[in-house]
């Protein structure tokens, strides 16, 4: 009974799929895979046969006005439409929200071309892409809800923000469960194997009615095993409406000759048969669409690779093109001819990037070898990407851990993937700040050809031309196009490395910098007036989330703008932090601001402030409020001190360097730091303090050495305190006035006092509080203290390093070569243990 139930079952499926190419009511049904060549090659064939009047091709309709662009002769693939959204405010920056990728290999694409050729109508039947931006939305607001939690700090870049909202997802064919337990059964490993075993492997066969009717069962299936509530989740019953209205539309065009309705294959079952209901109803088609635009972009064949990731395509570009290429050439043997190009190409690649790993000619027969065999093996026509990735791991890995990467199989994937941007035609509508970009890039220098990545270094002190590249990748990364990232340099912000000559950067042109770039063409037309638009915008954010007070976020962003080349655009922002940072009640936060403006002042040449007042200025602004902050020592909680106090070393380092103005600034004035710390030296303050500002007193001469060490060593000698409290004002000491140690004999001498009065109870317990506070000191105060009190002690301290930098690598090797000779002899004389570490 079940078997009788189970071959009526295997008939009524087997029925469907013939209906699909039977011509039924006039149309026939193409289920596809996006970037398939065994759907692009079998869907060509089907046209060429049934020549239709008309294509019903599921794409958002808006971009039927760039249709005519696809016919250019002189695009190249790999490209895609990358759709634009207006923001929802007038501060909103115009995102890109879909992208509509076309490879080679696109199904979609040889129905674009063959319309053209054959004269047939195409009607675009997919939702707008606005509305599927909006239903996108709306679906993404009801899985992370609205409480912002997780939003990036202001000077922080959004995670992926221009990353792929890809139009193109088919994520239910690949991950439904139907692909699951397929998988499982042909015990593959995932759902691109298993559907390459099912139908890539068909590619060169001539059944493209067999074909589509498989493929269209399989889809059928994944339909079938889909929850009804996961496909009402998303706006599928909304979209499925519009594309059987498209349908409709296309039954009314004068002509005669079949249809061809060409869509995902998850879509198809409810193309040839309607449900009942009325989708149009559904959540998803009542909420608003979304205004956009849209343009042709380049496109590169990582970035194919890449959305394999979102169930949106399939992964290994290059390899699926090389393969449709030697179908379409008419060989007898394409997958064999293919897998020996890629192997040909992976050597070639070796030899120029990685020598070492080239594989001898017999271990590339080997490999191609094994991929025909494990293909007859499995029962395909020939090797696919999978038979290539295993013969490879067998015949080519030699003595190579898998578990931890390996530099062939990685050159292998970057072969199989390919590393081609695609071209658009000059006529196609880029906006002008796309084309802007482009020629700075490459007049700077920059290759942008192609999506390889490529490092740069950069003379930015003494090069112009160096100068100006740095500032196009910092306004590229202002921009958030992803273009470049920065390895390393000066960080102004931070005070780290200023003095650094070079920037380092690595930079790659991808689809993401173009369509990011095609979103703010809004903007402007130059990249001047983009940036400008985009420091705006980030100056606007910080009024309204809050931070118009937050001096720090502030001039962390003139940082940035300025490395960027935009200083002088940065008239309001240096207006802003003024007063933010003349009316911000935190001590340490001010420091902070402090130390920052003065690292802006010291590189204002290279940051481009050169002959201007403002950051100076501000500086000024700073160091008074700081002054003014200086009584809040005495009222700070036990958690800020720790932070106050660097903040007091921070200042009192800043004033001294400063009292003294340089070329095109204004001193600091060192008395206001004496006075703001004489008032505290008697104060109650916390330990650390106390000490901190005792050491800055002593250097102004208002305190002797004798009473400095009064201060500072007291409660260490008389035990003041729990342990490590006595030790505090020692620790202040140090963050500020580390030298001081040194350079006042009376603080070392009673130091060492009290410290060899301990017994060593005593010195356990506070050694830990000791060694913490001596971590302020830098290695070489360190070594200079250490010399002092070995001087002191009468003893000859030699602080000469303990390797000699001289040996050169012939040395080191011949030592490595008689060490291993000398284990090899206590070995063969039985003394082998006697180099083994012993555990202690």
């Amino acid at each position: 009974m079940e078997a009788a139930a189970a071959a009526a079952e295997r008939q009524d499926f087997l029925a469907y799929g013939q209906r699909l190419t039977s011509g039924e009511g006039g149309f026939f049904f193409f289920p596809i895979r996006h970037h398939s060549p065994a759907c692009a090659l079998h869907l060509a064939a089907a046209l060429s046969e049934i020549r239709p009047r008309a294509i019903v091709l599921e794409m958002p309709a808006d971009f039927a006005p760039l249709r005519p662009l696809l016919s250019h002769p002189d695009i190249r693939l790999p490209i895609a439409i990358v759709s634009v959204a207006d923001g929802e405010k007038t501060s909103d920056e115009r995102l890109p929200v879909g992208y509509w990728p076309f490879s080679a290999t696109s199904p979609e694409w040889a129905a674009l071309r063959l319309a053209g050729e054959f004269g047939s109508a195409v009607i675009l039947a997919d939702r707008e892409s606005g509305a599927r931006l909006a239903a996108a939305r709306e679906e993404k607001k009801g899985e992370s809800g609205e409480d912002g939690e997780d939003e990036p700090r202001q000077d922080e870049p959004r995670e992926d923000e221009t990353g792929p909202a890809l139009l193109t997802d088919e994520g239910q064919l690949a991950y439904s469960h139907y692909a699951d337990g397929l998988v499982k059964r042909l015990g593959v490993r995932d759902f691109n194997e298993a559907w390459d075993r099912l139908f890539e492997s068909r590619a060169a066969e001539k059944d493209w009615r067999g074909f589509f009717r498989d493929v269209g069962i399989h889809c059928a299936l994944s339909r079938l095993t889909t929850p009804a509530e996961e496909i009402a989740a998303d706006d599928t019953l909304a979209r499925e409406a519009c594309m059987r209205a498209a349908m409709a539309k296309a039954t009314a065009l004068p002509g005669e000759g079949p249809i061809a309705v060409i869509t995902g294959g998850f879509h198809t079952p409810v193309m040839i048969d309607p449900p009942s209901e009325r989708p149009e109803q559904t959540k998803a088609q009542a909420g608003p669409g979304i205004q956009t635009k849209s343009y042709l972009i380049r496109y590169s064949h990582d970035h194919l690779d890449r959305i394999n990731g979102y169930g949106a395509g399939m992964p290994s570009p290059r390899w699926y093109e090389r393969l449709q290429q030697r179908i379409a050439e008419g060989h007898d043997d394409p997958f064999t001819e293919a897998t020996t190009d890629v192997v040909l190409d992976l050597t070639q690649r070796l030899r120029r990037d990685r020598p070492n790993f080239t594989p001898p000619l017999p271990s590339l027969a080997a490999t191609v070898a094994q991929a025909q065999a494990l293909a007859d093996l499995r029962g395909l026509q020939g090797p696919g990407r999978a038979e290539i990735l295993d013969a490879a791991r067998s015949c080519l890995m030699k003595g190579e851990d898998p578990r931890s990467g390996s530099p062939l199989m990685e050159a292998l994937h970057a072969e199989l993937t390919g590393e081609g941007i695609g071209e658009v035609p000059s006529g196609a509508g880029a906006p002008p700040l796309v084309e802007a970009v482009r020629r700075r890039a490459r007049a700077l220098g920059f290759r942008i050809e192609d999506g390889t990545e490529r490092n740069r270094l950069l003379d930015i002190h003494r090069k112009p031309r160096h100068l100006a590249a740095s500032r196009f990748l910092h306004v590229m990364t202002l921009l958030g196009t992803g273009f470049g990232r920065c390895l390393r340099g000066p960080d102004w912000a931070g005070g780290v490395a200023t003095d650094v000559l070079f920037e380092e950067w690595t930079y790659r042109w991808s689809p993401a910098v173009e369509s990011r770039l095609v979103a703010l063409s809004i903007d402007g037309d130059t990249v001047e007036r983009a940036a400008d638009a985009v420091l705006a915008r980030r100056v606007q954010a910080l009024g309204e989330e809050g931070q118009a007070k937050n001096a720090h976020a502030a001039i962390r962003l003139l940082m940035i703008a300025a490395q960027a080349g935009l200083a002088r655009s940065c008239g309001a922002l240096i207006a802003a932090i003024g007063p933010a940072v003349a009316t911000d009640p935190d001590f340490g936060r001010v420091a902070v601001c402090l130390s920052m403006l003065d690292n802006l002042q010291r590189g204002r040449k290279a940051l481009g402030f050169a002959g201007m007042p403002g950051p100076d200025e501000l500086r000024l602004i700073a160091y008074r409020r700081a002054i003014d902050l200086l009584p809040d020592l005495e009222t700070a909680r036990d958690e800020d001190v720790p932070r106050y106090v660097d903040a007091l070393a921070t200042l009192n380092e800043i004033a001294e360097a400063g009292a003294q103005a340089g070329e095109g600034e204004q001193p600091l004035d060192l008395d206001l730091l004496d006075e703001g710390v004489a008032a505290l030296i008697d104060a109650d303050l916390a330990p650390r303090a106390a000490g901190a500002v005792a050491a800055i007193g002593h250097m102004s001469g208002r305190l002797s050495a004798e009473a400095l060490a009064t201060r500072v060593i007291g409660p260490l000698q008389f035990s003041v305190g729990e342990p490590p409290a006595r030790v505090e004002a020692l620790a202040g000491l140090l963050a500020v006035q580390p030298a001081l140690l040194k350079r006042t004999p009376a603080l070392l001498e009673r130091l060492d006092l009290v410290l060899a009065g301990f017994d060593e109870a005593d010195f356990i317990e506070v050694l830990p509080a000791l060694r913490l506070a001596f971590t302020a000191l830098a290695p070489d105060e360190t070594d200079a203290l250490a010399a002092v009190i070995a001087q002191a002690k009468g003893s000859d301290l030699d602080l000469a390093p303990r390797f000699s930098g001289g040996l050169t690598e012939a040395e080191m090797l011949a030592n490595a070569r008689l060490n291993a000779s000398f284990a090899e002899l206590m070995q063969a004389d039985g003394l082998g243990s006697w180099l083994e570490e012993r555990a202690p």
